[in-house]
């Protein structure tokens, strides 16, 4: 298949080249739905620093007046207090339980963040094939348009010679018109391709960059099964349900610690008097020791609840593979397909561009009439148009079980 090359020839790489790798920097870079999932990340991890420093002592401040009256003179007189109290609870197994929470909850941000730079980087990669494909369209496009021009020629030639009538030409330059009609369709549909592109990317691309990428023609060999279990290993989606698998297994243990022992220190320190800055100092600290024997069932009751949560956690986890193995299965069908389109109509291109040649030779001679030559003209171009629309099909394909496996993160991330 070397038409391909031939065409993508008409298009030389230029320093505004957008290669996959450069997409994948400019979409971490600029994506708001990244920055969004990164923010989450950031919020679980503060929220996690947060239960941290619950370990830690705390101090508190207070002052106060009090006027009243009488006294023992029956008369006005103020009272005054200043104090400082330092308390800690360096032992609350429950709290213990919520760091182990938090903390996981930080992975499963993580995780989502992948998973969203890995919806984000397939739909952005999407549309870069798209834009290959469209360039390749114009391509074909220019040299229909190119072909209309010499048909539009011969037809005038031979009409200036008496061999042919008007409406030999006027269905030439008809077909000429027709062509650039849908050239300039093409251009806006790739125009549109880039403008989708560009608001994945936070309109960070500038006008006239040209996508880099190859549209591949050969077919890979695959397993299946290994496909099925590089997904169940890499998808970020399944780590996430894994970890929140983990958070829903920790609440259990987090209801069932609400009966086990926790340990409270406080010192403070007072002054009181009827002047501005007493005189009269106090002191005192405690050591607290709380054990709680029973609460008539309710931890017991809660902990049942968040086991019931665990167990759905596992069910939609056992949901969530047979989901991404049926996406895989159907990527493998899918690239079957595509490839038998693939193969047929490039075959059916040759074809049509030998059917076209012989008919536009014969049309010089005399031999046939512009209704044959129109004709074949005609099937070629739909020929050119089915063989791109193959050529991304099979593609996308190629790229949807990259995205289905998870290797498509695996990529951009080595």
């Amino acid at each position: 298949m070397k038409l391909l090359t031939a065409f993508l020839s008409l298009f030389p790489l230029t320093a505004f080249a957008l290669t996959p790798s450069e997409l994948a920097g400019l979409l971490k870079e600029n994506s708001l739905d990244l920055l969004i999932a990164e923010k989450k990340v950031e919020s679980s991890l503060y929220s996690r620093k947060a239960v941290e420093r619950e370990f830690l002592p705390t101090l508190s401040l207070s002052a106060g007046f009090e006027e009243f009256y009488p006294d023992i003179r029956k008369s006005w007189n103020q009272n005054y207090s200043v104090g400082a109290a330092v308390s800690a609870e360096p032992l609350n197994f429950q709290r213990f339980v919520r760091l182990k929470v938090e903390g996981l909850r930080v992975e499963v941000e993580k995780e989502r963040l992948r998973e969203t730079f890995l919806e984000q980087l397939y739909l952005a990669l999407k549309e870069l094939y798209r834009m290959k494909a469209y360039l390749l369209r114009i391509s074909y496009k220019k040299g229909s348009l190119e072909s209309a021009e010499k048909i539009l020629k011969v037809a005038e030639e031979k009409y200036e010679k008496g061999l042919v009538m008007i409406t030999d030409v006027l269905k030439a330059k008809s077909e000429v018109e027709k062509v650039r009609g849908e050239l300039s369709s093409l251009e806006a549909e790739y125009d549109q391709s880039f403008n989708r592109l560009n608001e994945l990317l936070n309109f960070s691309l500038k006008k006239g960059e040209k996508p880099e990428v190859e549209l591949k023609e050969e077919k890979p060999r695959f397993e299946v099964n290994n496909l099925v279990k590089e997904a169940f290993s890499l998808r970020p989606e399944i780590r996430r349900a894994e970890k929140e698998l983990g958070v829903s297994s920790l609440q259990v243990d987090y209801e069932k610690s609400r009966l086990r022992p926790s340990l409270s220190l406080s010192l403070s320190m007072r002054r009181s008097g009827t002047t501005f800055w007493p005189e009269e100092r106090s002191y005192s600290w405690s050591v607290n020791l709380n054990f709680p024997l029973f609460d008539s069932g309710q931890s017991t009751y809660r902990a049942l609840e968040k086991d019931r949560e665990r167990e759905i956690a596992l069910l939609k986890l056992k949901k969530l593979k047979n989901r991404i193995k049926r996406e895989v299965l159907d990527v493998v069908a899918d690239i079957e397909s595509s490839y038998r389109n693939l193969k047929s109509d490039y075959a059916f291109l040759e074809f049509s561009k030998k059917a076209y040649d012989r008919a536009l030779n014969e049309y010089k001679l005399g031999v046939s009439d512009i209704v044959a030559l129109m004709q074949a003209f005609d099937t070629l171009k739909r020929a050119e148009d089915r063989y791109v629309s193959s050529l991304l099909a099979y593609n996308l394909a190629l790229l949807s079980l990259k995205k289905a496996t998870g290797k498509l993160l695996l990529e951009v991330e080595r």
